[in-house]
């Protein structure tokens, strides 16, 4: 199941991304039936990245437990928040009925739940990209043989992380950057895994 997570997260996020480009045909994002669709999608994009972390938790932490662990940790609290964003969104689509509704509504759970300050929430979706790479960047540290392959997963990270943050029209192909990083982490065996000491067993 992780596996298929490091696929079918970015795949959802491109879906999702798709979605939203249609649903701004009209100028206007939401409120409305592909709103929600698209923000289900989404929802289900960030519920998968929670997989996407564990596995590269679990290739990374023989190396650098601790380091790994605090890593984890900061990607998961960001993909908290950014699950947040999400539930709020799919909230406030369905019970607006036009877009000045839905900015009113929006401000309304801006600090919703209320357990931490608003600009946590603000931010926290940072965490959860910052995270990412950091574990990306772990990843190429310790997988022997295949550096460059290994290297070119968080650069496209970058990349496509960029390109979200300049344009959300540019989400499609940010998310397709981020699926071809994740797929090559997919490629490369784990630096723990049976396979992997095999080779270095043979060499």
């Amino acid at each position: 199941m992780t596996r298929i997570a490091f696929h079918l997260a970015p795949a959802l996020m491109l879906v999702y991304g798709v979605v939203r480009l249609i649903d701004g045909r009209d100028g206007q994002h939401g409120p409305g039936p592909a709103w929600t669709v698209g923000h289900l999608i989404f929802l289900g994009s960030l519920l998968l990245y929670g997989g996407v972390i564990a596995g590269l938790y679990d290739r990374v932490r023989a190396a650098h437990r601790v380091t790994a662990g605090v890593t984890a940790a900061v990607a998961a609290f960001g993909l908290v928040t950014f699950v947040r964003v999400a539930v709020v969104d799919i909230v406030v689509g369905l019970q607006a009925a036009n877009p000045a509704e839905k900015s009113v509504l929006a401000d309304r759970y801006a600090d919703a739940p209320a357990v931490l300050p608003q600009a946590v929430y603000e931010i926290g979706p940072v965490f959860f990209m910052l995270g990412l790479l950091a574990l990306l960047v772990q990843f190429a540290i310790v997988t022997p043989g295949r550096k460059a392959v290994a290297a070119l997963s968080p650069v496209l990270v970058v990349l496509g992380f960029v390109a979200i943050t300049l344009d959300l029209d540019l989400l499609p192909a940010g998310a397709a950057l981020i699926w071809i990083a994740l797929a090559l982490v997919t490629r490369e065996p784990s630096p723990s895994s049976p396979a992997r000491r095999r080779a270095h067993a043979a060499a």
